[in-house]
Formats: C-alpha cells, structure tokens, sequence
C-alpha cells in the first residue's frame, strides 16, 4: 500500500520486495540472509492461514511457492520480481489488482479520468492560455511584447514536453490518497519504501525481460539459486562482417580519389580532405572494431543441456496477406559458461483479427523444463530443442 501511494496510484514491482521483507517481519514469511547478504524467504507451514492473509499476501506467498522449485524450499527476494517473463506478468496482474481494490476500499485512490475527457480539459487549458498571449500582444509596448515573443515558444515546448492534465491507464490518489502520501514521506523509514529512478520492469513487460538489452535473471539450477547474465534477443546492430568490407571499401575508395585529385591539382584544399578522410576513417574504425570483437567473442555454434530461466510470446502484423504471427521466446541457461542466450524457438501465423491462439506452443516451454539445445548463440537461431525434464503443467 506504501508502494501505491509513493507511486500516485501505480503498483509498482518494487511493492513485491516490500511486502515480502513486512510479511517476514510480523513472521508470515521466514526469512534469512545469505553469507553474501542476499535476503531469501519461504513459506511458513501452518503460521497463517488463508483467512488471516490479505488478498495480495496470499498471492505473494503463491508467487513464493510458486519459485520453490527444482529442488529449492526458499527463493531470493529479487527472484521473485519479473525475470522470468509471461509466468510473472500473469501473477501479477492479480497482484496489481488486489491492491488497488484494497485501496479503493480505503478510498485512497478512483478510477482514471477518461482519455477522451482529459484530452478535452488539456486542449482548454493550452487555447486559453496561448490564445490570451495572442490577445494581450497587440496592446503591449515593446519591451513587453517582446517578452510574450519569447514566452510563445517556451511554452510550446513545455506544452510538448509536460502537457497539462497527463493521460494515464491507472488510478488516481484520491485527496484521502494524496494526505497519506504527504504522511509516508514524511516517515522516517520512508526509505525502504523509495521507487527506484530505473526499476526493471516498471516500464511493461518488455522492460524486464532480455529484449533489446541485457539482463541479469534469478535461476534455481543445480538446486542453487544464482544470477545468470542473459543476453538480448536482438543481435547486435555493430560489428557484422558487411559492415566492415563497406567500411573499408568506402575509406578506401575516399581516400584513393582525394589523393589522385590531389596530385593532380583538381581540387583545392587536397591535403585537408585526405587528412579528414584519414581521420573519420580511423574514428569509425576504432568503433567498429570493438563492436567486431564482442560479436566474436559469442560462440557460433553450441550444444549443451540447460535450463529455461525466462519465457515471453510477442506478435508482429503484416499486411499484404493480413496475417498476425506470435513469435515465442525462450532464454536458456548454459550451466557450463553461467551465460543464458536468448531464442526465438516458435512461430505460429494465423488471419488478422481471427483472436485464435496456440496454447499448445504457448505451453510447450515453461520456467525450470531442463532441455537439450543445438543452437547458434551468435545468429540468436535454435537449430534442434527437445525437453529432457519438464517441470509440473
């Protein structure tokens, strides 16, 4: 609840780490400290039934239970946040949605205010106020007017960047809300409680999971929890062999013609243009040549036994047939190397607007199925994938 109200409204998946940390203070969950400071916790058998748990504790401890798997009867407390993909962002919709129905029974927050109504109120405020500076400028003197001209683009550009009224999805905090969150500030234990300026996943999904960028994600395998480093789906824009044959060939074919024009007196100014070609080609070379070596540095094919650590489904749209295809997503963890690679290990097409689904590609792979891969880390391709140990549907 703290957590809603220091996000004006928004549960955030920093109220995970929260409310599990208060559950094992009033003992509803155990909790311990690892030698290297890590916080675990686990259930409490026959502690606290159902009846004396809130709806959002019971699902925590769901979430808990749910992560004590392959083997493991306590789970970290940064495990329990999105790295695992769609598993999570299924919990924690309910998660989400208890809390806010807690509040609102509180009456701390309402309901968003509709799109429509705020775009209405928004375009209000911005006539009124650029239509008063054009109003009032004919009348002024020049010193004046001169500063309405400076005052019109300013606020064009806070119009842009901080429109009054913002559009939102979520509740609001109520004045009840906004008095108890002036309350919490004020705490002296508010800071156990402070959003972070970059929380993984508070963006949406996608935010948290090993897209576009790197991530660090919680796996049980080998009955230990430990931090894997995932990498993205995407494969690196930087470093790819065409991009250095037209490097060269472009400095290269620069080069050769300034120095002939040179020579030949066509051109004023020869020396120079080498000297600046000669230049940005050494710049760029010095850019793409690291970018070369980590593109080597990953393996180009690789077979090993591991662990799905993280899974997630998106869809793409194309037009010309209308077609919606789901692309299925897997990162797998190779226990050799403590490296997760990331995959795309399905595709299903299927007509546009027909809303039918897979269910059965959706659940092939789950978090924790132990599987053998054939696969080229490099190109982010799966040549051959088989379950060896699925965990329970």
């Amino acid at each position: 609840m703290v957590n809603l109200l220091l996000g004006d409204g928004e549960v955030t998946p920093k109220a995970i780490e929260t409310t599990a940390l208060e559950m094992a203070r009033i003992g509803r969950l155990k909790a311990e400290h690892k030698a290297d400071g890590t916080m675990t916790v686990r259930p409490v058998p026959g502690k606290a039934g159902p009846a004396s748990l809130r709806p959002f504790e019971e699902l925590l401890v769901e979430r808990v239970r749910h992560r004590c798997r392959n083997g493991v009867d306590r789970v970290p407390v940064g495990a329990l946040g999105p790295g695992d993909g769609d598993e999570f962002w299924v919990w924690w919709r309910g998660f989400q949605q208890s809390v806010r129905e807690e509040a609102k029974a509180l009456n701390l927050i309402r309901p968003a205010r509709n799109t429509y109504l705020t775009l209405l109120l928004r375009t209000i405020v911005l006539v009124a106020w650029f239509g008063s500076l054009y109003a009032v400028l004919p009348w002024c003197p020049p010193w004046a007017g001169a500063v309405v001209l400076v005052v019109l683009p300013l606020s064009a550009v806070v119009a842009v960047q901080r429109p009054p009224f913002r559009v939102r999805s979520g509740p609001r905090l109520t004045a009840a809300g906004r008095q108890a969150a002036r309350e919490v500030r004020n705490r002296t234990d508010v800071a156990a409680h402070r959003l972070p300026k970059r929380q993984v996943g508070a963006d949406g999904p996608e935010s948290a999971l090993p897209v576009r960028e790197s991530r660090l994600i919680w796996s049980s395998y080998g009955r230990s929890w430990h931090v894997v480093d995932t990498a993205p789906l995407d494969p690196p824009r930087w470093g790819h062999t065409w991009q250095l044959v037209m490097l060269v060939v472009a400095v290269c074919a620069v080069a050769t013609t300034t120095l002939i024009a040179t020579l030949t007196r066509h051109i004023p100014y020869g020396g120079a243009l080498v000297a600046a070609t000669v230049l940005v080609g050494g710049l760029l070379w010095v850019l793409l040549l690291p970018a070369r070596r980590r593109v080597l540095a990953v393996p180009a094919e690789l077979s090993f036994r591991g662990v799905v650590i993280s899974r997630w489904d998106y869809d793409t749209h194309y037009d010309d047939p209308l077609t919606d295809i789901t692309h299925y997503c897997c990162a797998i963890e190779d226990p050799a190397s403590h490296q997760a690679w990331s995959f795309e290990v399905h595709r299903w097409s299927r007509p546009m607007f027909s809303g039918r689904k897979n269910q059965e590609l959706a659940d092939r792979f789950r978090v924790g199925d132990v599987v053998d891969v054939h696969c080229s880390p490099r190109h982010r391709k799966v040549h051959r994938i088989s379950v060896v140990e699925a965990v329970p549907r």
